[in-house]
């Protein structure tokens, strides 16, 4: 092998060498573009999560107002039941003994 063929090898295993250099860092660069754009997505999606979670809280609360409804309700009818065995008892004749 003559000394401008080792040199034109070399020459072209160079360029060879900075194209793939090249690809690579094209290809980290990318990487890190899409890593970002995933993060401020991702950033976004959070905090519409968050504004989810406050403005569902009053359907998690309507557990506890069911619950009281019910207690009224029950109250309701037993003031009912009362006042009607009060009633009955008001309108019974008077026995004498």
């Amino acid at each position: 092998m003559t000394e401008s063929e080792f040199l034109s090898r070399w020459y072209l295993g160079l360029g060879i060498a900075v194209v793939v250099v090249l690809l690579v860092a094209i290809l980290v660069i990318a990487i890190i573009l899409v890593a970002r754009s995933i993060l401020n997505t991702a950033t976004q999606a959070l905090g519409i999560a968050n504004e989810i979670v406050v403005k569902t809280q009053p359907i998690w609360e309507l557990e506890t107002t069911n619950a009281v409804a019910v207690e009224l309700l029950e109250g309701a009818q037993a003031i009912e039941t009362h006042a009607g065995q009060v009633a009955a008892a008001l309108e019974a004749p008077v026995t004498s003994r």
